[in-house]
């Protein structure tokens, strides 16, 4: 990748619609531009977000958007769709102004959005969410005729799997991200924008959006897609542009960039090496045991943690990680053969206990089950040793300041302190104060619910630094993580579940992406086989993102 090819935005560049530019099929594409940004800018108070930034997407491309938390990606893709209006800056589709300020407007002129953070009503039902955007809600509204819509919906989509008449409250975090998507690609937008549309999808849930990505550019649709993960980003993306610090930071143009480049241009500085060494095992005994558990989606399963090992959980989500997780954090009812946390015997867990005993929990959905979003960056961290009637109490945040300061600093947490409510930080902040409310608590075992979802590329080795120094500290961490190559790089050994049980446990030479995706789909061990297309096809849904 050469100066050309990836390099700082001049102030006066031009757009780059001059010539055809061929895309991921070998199409070329339209001369003109489906959409025309330019100089965006988005202030909030003194802060601006978005500063000039300027660039064009083709009929029938797929358009990335990079950067690291906070340098306002997000908010790009908010004016795009409608939901932020520009302090500054115009945006036309197909040469006409779009409108700013509604999402119902910009939906009107074709253009459509998966929000970062859903936009679901929880209490509605899937075939509410679908059918309500674009009509009126008390005027004329039919269950049966939303219901009709949404099968049908979701039947051309290939999600028939999901109940049109199910609350989306009761929908796993995956699943709600799928009907997300679904409703960004009713009515064949024009412009499609994703962002972090894939966080919550495990790897046949990114293939299935792919496939839907290449159906929509193949009609001359446009994407933009926002994503943190760079093998994605490799396979899809015709073209991208790196914001940072709310500036253009440089384009790049598919097959001319490798991980480390895109990495320093994000950053702003040389990228480093990517995963971190786990740290040298120690003889300082088991920190959990179990033998025998069996709970909601648990089968049986029996484990042991190390005090300083990190433990990872692989397979395919939906086959009881989540359920594991919760019910050795005390969240769900389980019975067990036998169960010890640092020796001592367990017998009626409760989160609260759990929290007594030394254990940590990051869950799956930050939102739902992480944080209180109204509540301080502080309070939030230290929620767990609070007592209900301290919420909200100043003496207790002046008196942890000094741990409150390390934590933000050591994960890079971009906030204005303590004080500001963890709702007002990007989605990949409030991720990294669910972890952060661990560190230096003198905790025993860690379980970990994919805590690298949806944050960016430095963020995840902040991460990864801070998961080995808590291991080099003798804390056990137990891991599920939906990205293979964190648990072959970093993860002493491997559990791979399959159907609530212990499909094959990899470590050493054994742990590879290929042995974790076979155990995934049930191709090892005593658990049923696969047919060799499942698994030739389970196969390329990782290594096509995890073989760097």
């Amino acid at each position: 990748m050469n100066a050309s090819e990836v390099g700082a935005a001049a102030p006066d560049a031009v757009h780059p619609a001059a010539a055809p530019r061929p895309t991921a099929t070998g199409q070329a594409q339209s001369i003109e531009p489906l959409l025309v940004a330019t100089d965006l800018v988005k202030s909030y108070g003194p802060v601006k977000a978005v500063q000039g930034v300027s660039f064009v997407c083709h009929p029938g491309e797929v358009l990335a958007l990079v950067g690291e938390n906070g340098a306002g990606k997000s908010t790009v893709a908010k004016m795009l769709a409608g939901a932020v209006t520009p302090t500054s800056g115009t945006i036309t589709v197909e040469d006409a102004p779009l409108a700013s300020g509604s999402v119902r407007l910009s939906r009107r002129s074709g253009v459509r959005c998966a929000f970062q953070e859903l936009a679901l009503v929880p209490e509605w039902t899937v075939a509410e969410n679908l059918s309500l955007p674009d009509g009126a809600p008390l005027r004329g509204f039919s269950q049966k005729k939303a219901i009709t819509a949404a099968s049908t919906l979701l039947e051309s989509l290939e999600l028939s799997q999901i109940d049109p008449r199910a609350l989306v409250s009761d929908l796993s975090l995956a699943n709600r991200q799928l009907v997300e998507i679904a409703r960004a690609f009713a009515g064949e937008p024009k412009l499609l924008i994703l962002d972090e549309a894939s966080s919550a999808l495990t790897p046949p849930g990114v293939e299935w959006l792919f496939a839907r990505i290449r159906e929509l550019t193949a009609r001359g649709g446009s994407v933009i897609y926002v994503s943190h993960r760079l093998g994605e980003i490799a396979e899809i993306a015709d073209r991208g542009i790196v914001l940072r610090d709310g500036g253009l930071a440089g384009e790049f143009s598919r097959g001319s960039w490798t991980d480390d480049e895109l990495i320093s241009l994000m950053a702003g500085r040389k990228a480093e090496r990517f995963f971190p060494d786990p740290p040298a095992r120690t003889d300082d005994g088991d920190v959990l045991e179990v033998e025998g558990l069996r709970a909601e989606g648990v089968h049986g399963i029996s484990l042991t943690i190390g005090a300083g090992e990190i433990v990872g959980i692989g397979g395919l989500a939906g086959h009881g990680q989540a359920e594991l997780l919760r019910t050795l954090f005390g969240a769900s009812a389980a019975t067990a053969d036998s169960w010890t946390i640092d020796g001592d015997p367990v017998s009626r867990l409760t989160p609260v206990r759990g929290v007594r005993r030394g254990l940590g929990y990051v869950p799956e959905d930050r939102k739902k089950e992480g944080l209180a979003l109204e509540l301080g960056v502080g309070e939030n961290l230290l929620a767990p040793w609070f007592k209900a009637w301290q919420l909200g109490g100043k003496p207790r945040l002046r008196r942890e300041r000094g741990w409150l300061d390390g934590v933000l600093a050591a994960l890079s947490v971009r906030t204005r302190g303590p004080l500001e409510a963890a709702g007002s930080l990007s989605g990949g902040n409030q991720q990294k104060l669910v972890f952060g409310r661990w560190m230096n608590r003198s905790r025993s075992v860690i379980l970990l619910h994919d805590p690298t979802r949806g944050i960016d590329v430095r963020a995840k080795q902040e991460l990864y630094g801070a998961i080995v120094d808590l291991a080099k500290q003798g804390v056990g961490v137990l891991w599920f993580s939906t990205e293979v190559e964190e648990l072959v790089h970093v993860c002493h050994r491997v559990l791979v579940l399959y159907n609530g049980q212990v499909t094959d446990e990899l470590a050493g030479e054994r742990l590879t992406a290929d042995a974790i995706v076979g155990a995934a789909v049930g191709a090892t061990g005593s658990i049923q086989t696969v047919s060799a297309a499942e698994l030739e096809e389970a196969a390329r849904h990782t290594t096509t993102r995890s073989s760097r």
